[in-house]
């Protein structure tokens, strides 16, 4: 076989599922078989550059993987050292030198760069049918319809890997397992994209695994004993939990003593319930200046220059009411920075996670409210146009962040009908999107005119239209109050190793009741109205700059 052709048959996929399928079950977990199947494919680039024509190929490409695997054993290091092949005397370099003499030509470098993507695939390929069948105990052929891949790949990827841990399942089938299940119930500040941990972090056994160790570190092996799931599972679910999504900020961290940790919070649902107590005995007092501050603002809410016409003090608050309450939780957490936790840095980063931990399937509800923002630049005609929306109880998200505004129909009819759009201006399709954005609250008919069915300001009022309602000024008390008990309750729950992420609990206490708790009261008072329907545009707030 000629260079060139020898080049093109490194790279098939056939060839490289087999190296792959040679590598894992001699590895202990899918990331070091990624690396030796790139050791492997390596040497037989850094080989073929040294040789004009091989007569036997494949035969070559199984010594090579055979001397390679050899030294693996020996080094279990990334790069393999020299090693002489029976078959031509030829000499391999260091890994370092073997890529500058490959990515010499543009197109050599690029079919290297695609062989090892589709060796990164493989590795997720043969994991996730491993964790399928043994943890999740699929069917071959329910893993073959999941995956979209034949039966018989999914019976050769279990066949290769079966003998890694059969002796582990075995020893363990006698064991009885004593954990019970533990589902997450996620909160988070920042920005979420690219930045949420928990993204890797849904599967029941992961949550369980970075529940065992919210508080006390583990090695692999005690967590693998205490789960009663072999080692090969545990080490690589680790090693994803460390990385999270970006690569910098997971769900777990890697201690120096080789042990592992949970690097988010993870309070139980118990402590969810007894920290509701700290914010709970205030709500009335909370609701009582809403009130007050309401019938001193009226005019003001009802005369604000929206575009969108309000009629409905009721309906403007979902906008204030639940924004409220963070500005007062921010002012006990700037208490707690300031007066208890003085002597520690608080965490900072682009987005930080917490959870909150339940039996599973135990009926155990929380009860709070998230708000999403997205934004977008030069749309419909505007400079720029921000959105966000509040979901939880009563109310369903319109949207998450990371939306596209740009792709959304009905925002972008929403956005159309600000000052009125005609109806029958509309095509048809346009008509039938129009019916949707009114069925989900977006839009209202107003004889033959559409407008908003949501707040809709120019970004020069937005904060004066947050001022309408500022109860802070008027809690000092209650916040003092609150940040004496909560520091008291954070020193005792937290976490020693966590204790940089003092506000983030504060958040995560007040996530659970603060919000949810004050709207349920403010609907109990009159002061909200109750919404009709779950997708609605109660909630949803649109902040527009025009063009200059």
């Amino acid at each position: 076989m000629e260079t060139n052709e020898m080049l093109k048959a490194i790279g098939e996929k056939e060839l490289l599922d087999k190296l792959y399928g040679f590598a894992y079950p001699r590895c202990s977990s899918s990331f070091e078989a990624e690396e030796l199947c790139s050791d492997i494919v390596l040497a037989v680039l850094t080989a073929i550059k040294k040789q004009s024509r091989i007569e036997n190929f494949y035969a070559f490409v199984w010594t090579v993987a055979r001397r390679v695997y050899a030294d693996f054993c020996e080094k279990r290091k990334k790069a393999s050292k020299t090693v002489s092949i029976e078959n031509g005397g030829l000499d391999f370099v260091s890994e370092a030198s073997g890529i500058d003499d490959i990515i010499e030509a543009d197109e050599a470098s690029r079919q290297l760069k695609r062989i090892y993507r589709e060796i990164a695939f493989l590795s997720k390929e043969y994991r996730d049918v491993m964790v399928m069948f043994y943890l999740d105990e699929m069917k071959v052929k329910d893993i073959a319809s999941r995956l979209g891949i034949p039966e018989n790949t999914v019976k050769q990827r279990l066949f290769s890997a079966r003998n890694t841990v059969r002796k582990e399942v075995n020893n363990m089938e006698n064991k009885n397992l004593s954990l019970k299940p533990i589902s997450f119930y996620y909160f988070g500040t920042g920005n979420p994209v690219g930045n949420q941990p928990s993204v890797v972090t849904q599967r029941t056994f992961s949550q369980n695994l970075v529940y065992l160790i919210k508080n006390k570190a583990k090695s692999a092996r005690e967590l693998s004993e205490e789960l009663c799931v072999p080692m090969l599972f545990i080490e690589e679910e680790l090693e994803i939990q460390c990385r999270g999504i970006n690569g910098e900020y997971g769900m777990v961290r890697r201690l120096e003593n080789g042990k592992y940790i949970a690097n988010v919070i993870v309070a139980d649902y118990s402590e969810a319930v007894e920290s509701q107590k700290i914010f709970g005995r205030h709500l009335p007092e909370m609701a009582e200046v809403v009130k007050e501050i309401i019938a001193q603002n009226k005019e003001k809410m009802l005369s604000f220059p929206f575009l969108s016409k309000q009629t409905d003090t009721g309906f403007i608050l979902w906008n204030l009411v639940n924004r409220s309450s963070w500005q007062l939780l921010s002012k006990v957490q700037r208490l707690l920075a300031e007066k208890y936790f003085a002597d520690i840095t608080p965490a900072s980063r682009p987005y930080t996670q917490a959870a909150i931990a339940s039996p599973y399937e135990s009926g155990s509800v929380i009860s709070s409210y998230g708000c999403d923002g997205i934004d977008a630049s030069e749309s419909c005609g505007y400079k720029h146009v921000f959105m966000s929306n509040l979901y939880g109880p009563r109310l369903e998200a319109h949207f998450h962040c990371g939306h596209n505004i740009g792709t959304d129909p009905l925002i972008l009819l929403m956005l159309r009908s600000i000052g009125g759009l005609k109806t029958d201006s509309l095509s048809e399709s346009e008509k039938e999107t129009a019916a949707k954005a009114i069925e989900c609250g977006y839009i209202r008919k107003n004889g033959d005119l559409l407008e908003p069915n949501v707040l809709v300001l120019e970004r020069q009022n937005e904060q004066a239209f947050y001022g309408l309602l500022q109860i802070c000024d008027k809690l000092d008390n209650v916040a003092e109050d609150i940040a004496r008990e909560l520091a008291e309750f954070i020193k005792s729950h937290l976490p020693k190793h966590l204790e940089n992420e003092f506000l983030t609990y504060s958040s995560l206490i007040a996530s659970a009741c603060l919000g949810s708790d004050l709207i349920e009261e403010c609907i109990k008072e009159g002061i909200l109205t109750c919404p009709e329907s779950r997708l609605c545009g109660e909630g949803v707030i649109v902040i527009v700059e025009k063009q200059a």
